[in-house]
């Protein structure tokens, strides 16, 4: 296998990978959106999988840039030098960068609504927490020390307590 083809290979390989993330970014969006928490965690390993098949193969793909002389890992330095070294392979090689390229944006942008959605998720958890505190907290004021009902000790009026 030439260096090209595998270095090719490497990089279908990273936007395959990039693909699936894609995927699991909007499912953790839609996971987010509908409140399923305990399906979170899940999302997330599998998303940290993929990112780590992924950096794993970009680590391939520098090994064979560093044969090939490349210095610079991006797509634009392979071009250069698909340019100098192998014409025929440039413009496969241009539909590879502008797909990296917009799933990178896509990525990106599913990735920053997660976090808002997380963080309204937490805010919403907070304010429930809040009502609850302040709930308990007003039922606790109705008892003293040890646990006796403040109301009950004050004379409520009533025919009986009148006539007494």
């Amino acid at each position: 296998m030439t260096d090209i083809v595998e270095l090719e290979k490497y990089i279908d390989e990273e936007i395959s990978g990039y693909q699936t993330m894609e995927k699991l970014y909007t499912d953790k969006r839609e996971i987010l959106i509908h409140g399923k928490s305990d399906e979170l965690l899940n999302i997330d390993a599998l998303i940290l999988k993929t990112l780590k098949s992924v950096n794993n193969t970009v680590t391939k793909r520098v090994g064979v840039l560093s044969k090939l002389n490349i210095k610079k890992p991006n797509m634009s330095e392979i071009i250069k030098f698909l340019r100098q070294n192998e014409p025929s392979a440039v413009e496969r090689f241009e539909e590879k960068k502008k797909q990296i390229n917009e799933l990178s944006k896509k990525i990106s942008k599913l990735e920053k609504l997660n976090l808002e959605l997380t963080k309204h998720g937490i805010n919403m958890t907070n304010k429930t927490l809040e009502a609850i505190l302040k709930s308990v907290t007003i039922s606790t004021n109705e008892y003293d020390k040890r646990g006796k009902n403040i109301a009950g000790e004050n004379l409520e009026m009533s025919s009986i307590v009148e006539e007494a």
